[in-house]
C-alpha cells in the first residue's frame, strides 16, 4: 500500500463523455477500463460531460476509483448551431453545417462548459489530463494553450470518426436515405478539420485497434497513434459448458440501440436472416434484443413470432449464460465491438460479419463464424445451433484467447508504461519531484 503521506500520488484530470462503467454500453466501458487503469498511479479528478448520454448519478465504480467527480448535463448547442437546425429547407440546412465545420456532437461545447470545468478544476496542477473522445479534445484548450505548461495531455480517440461516418453515409446511401448520408459525410469533414487541429497538441494519441490508429494517424504528417484495445470484462466468468440438448435456444445481440450501426445490424438480422433460421432450425429458438434507446423501427420487431425485446437490462450476464449463440451483424461504424469479447469471455459462440470482427484478431473456423451475406450468416448460425461440438470448440478458444490478449491487467500495465515512457510521469514521481522538468 501506498504511503501518499511520504510519496503523494501525481494527479490527474480525467475527462469523459458518458459515465465509466465496467459494463453496459461499450463506450462506458472502455472509459471504465482506462480510469481504472489510471487509479492505479494517479489521484484522480473525474469530469463527466455528457454528450454520449448514460446516467447521471455517480456510480459506487466511479466513486471508488476517483478522489473528486463532476457530472456536467448536456450542454445547449451554440447559437450558431441552433439557428443552422431551424432552417426549413434541408438542402440550406446541410449547407450551412457543412461552412459551421464541427461536429454536431460537439456544438454545445463552448465557453459555458469550459468555465464550469475550470472552476472543477481549480488551481490544481495536474500532472495529466486526459480528454475521452476526440470530440471533447477542445475542452483541453487551457491546459494545451499554457505558455509554460506543466501538464501531459492525453487523447484516447477510440475510433477513427471520420471514417465511421463515412461508412455510416455508405450504409445510408445504400438504403436510399440520400439526404441523410451526405449529412453524415458533412460529420465525417468537421472530424477531419478537428482532427487535424487537435491531433497534433497531445503528447500521447490512444485508439483502440491498428486499423483505427492507420487511420487517425494518415490526418497528420509523423502523428503516433498508440493501440489500447477494447479489452475484455473482468465480470464475465460464465460457465465452460452451456450447450443442453434440446430445450429453447437463445439468439443473442447486444448493444446501445440508439446508435446507427446497431439498429441497421439487428434490423437487417431480423428481417433477412431470422426468416431463413426460423425454417432452417428445428429447435425452439428465438432472438433476444438486449439494449436500452430502442427506437420504434426496433421496438416493432417484438411483434414477430420469437423475437424478444429486453430494453436495458442490470446484468447481461443472465442474457449471457442463457444463450447458445452471439451474433455480432455489424456492416458500419467505428473502433471495435466490445460486444464481440464479452460474447467471448462468457463462453458463447458467435457469428460476426467481418467487419464486426475487425480489429480484434479471432478468426473464422477457429474462434467464432464469419459471413457478409444473409444466406452466409443463416448458414452459419445454423452450423452452431445444431452443431454442440464446433460450438463448444470455438466458444472455448475464442474465450481462451480473448482473456490472453485483451485481459485487462495486462493493457492497463502496458497504458502506465507507455505513459512513463512518453511522458517520464513514473520517474518524476519515484524521485519526489514535479513539473515537466
Amino acid at each position: 500500500m501506498v504511503d501518499r503521506t511520504r510519496n503523494p500520488r501525481p494527479q490527474a484530470l480525467f475527462l469523459a463523455p458518458i459515465m465509466p462503467s465496467d459494463r453496459g454500453n461499450g463506450l462506458a466501458m472502455r472509459t471504465g477500463f482506462l480510469l481504472d487503469a489510471y487509479a492505479q498511479r494517479f489521484e484522480i479528478d473525474l469530469a463527466i460531460i455528457l454528450v454520449a448520454g448514460g446516467g447521471t448519478e455517480l456510480t459506487p465504480f466511479v466513486k471508488a476509483r476517483t478522489r473528486r467527480a463532476m457530472v456536467l448535463h448536456a450542454p445547449q448547442p451554440d447559437t450558431h448551431f441552433t439557428l443552422i437546425m431551424s432552417i426549413a429547407d434541408r438542402e440550406a440546412r446541410l449547407a450551412a453545417f457543412r461552412h459551421y465545420g464541427r461536429p454536431s456532437i460537439a456544438a454545445g461545447l463552448g465557453a459555458e462548459l469550459e468555465r464550469a470545468l475550470l472552476a472543477f478544476a481549480g488551481e490544481i496542477s495536474y500532472q495529466l489530463v486526459h480528454v475521452s473522445r476526440l470530440y471533447l479534445a477542445s475542452l483541453a484548450a487551457t491546459w494545451s494553450d499554457a505558455k509554460a505548461r506543466r501538464q501531459y495531455l492525453i487523447l484516447d480517440c477510440d475510433e477513427d470518426d471520420m471514417g465511421a461516418y463515412r461508412r455510416v453515409a455508405r450504409l445510408l446511401r445504400r438504403s436510399g436515405h440520400g439526404w441523410r448520408a451526405d449529412w453524415a459525410e458533412a460529420e465525417a469533414q468537421a472530424f477531419r478539420a478537428l482532427a487535424r487541429r487537435w491531433l497534433p497538441r497531445f503528447d500521447v494519441v490512444l485508439t483502440a485497434s491498428p486499423g483505427e490508429a492507420s487511420l487517425l494517424g494518415s490526418h497528420q504528417d509523423g502523428l503516433l497513434v498508440n493501440v489500447v484495445p477494447n479489452v475484455a470484462p473482468r465480470l464475465a466468468a460464465g460457465p465452460a459448458s452451456r450447450f443442453m440438448r434440446g430445450g429453447r435456444r437463445d439468439i443473442l445481440f447486444v448493444g446501445n440501440m440508439s446508435y446507427l450501426p446497431n439498429i441497421d445490424a439487428v434490423t437487417w438480422f431480423a428481417s433477412r436472416v431470422w426468416p431463413r433460421l426460423r425454417g432452417a432450425v428445428p429447435r425452439a429458438t428465438r432472438l433476444v434484443i438486449a439494449g436500452p434507446g430502442a427506437p420504434r423501427r426496433v421496438t416493432v420487431l417484438g411483434r414477430r413470432s420469437g423475437i424478444v425485446i429486453t430494453g436495458e437490462v442490470d446484468d447481461v450476464g443472465q442474457l449471457y449464460r442463457r444463450a447458445a449463440l452471439a451474433v455480432v451483424p455489424i456492416r458500419a461504424g467505428g473502433g471495435t465491438r466490445i460486444k464481440l469479447l464479452e460474447s467471448a469471455s462468457y463462453g458463447v459462440p458467435i457469428v460476426a460479419t467481418r467487419f464486426g470482427a475487425a480489429g480484434t484478431g479471432l478468426r473464422s473456423g477457429h474462434e467464432l463464424l464469419l459471413a457478409d451475406t444473409e444466406q452466409d450468416f443463416a448458414a452459419c448460425c445454423e452450423r452452431l445451433l445444431t452443431d454442440d461440438r464446433l460450438a463448444s470448440s470455438l466458444a472455448a478458444r475464442a474465450r481462451t484467447t480473448v482473456s490472453r490478449k485483451y485481459d485487462p491487467r495486462r493493457w492497463a500495465a502496458r497504458l502506465l508504461a507507455l505513459i512513463d515512457a512518453r511522458c517520464g510521469i513514473g520517474e518524476r514521481h519515484n524521485d519526489g519531484s514535479s513539473g515537466q522538468g
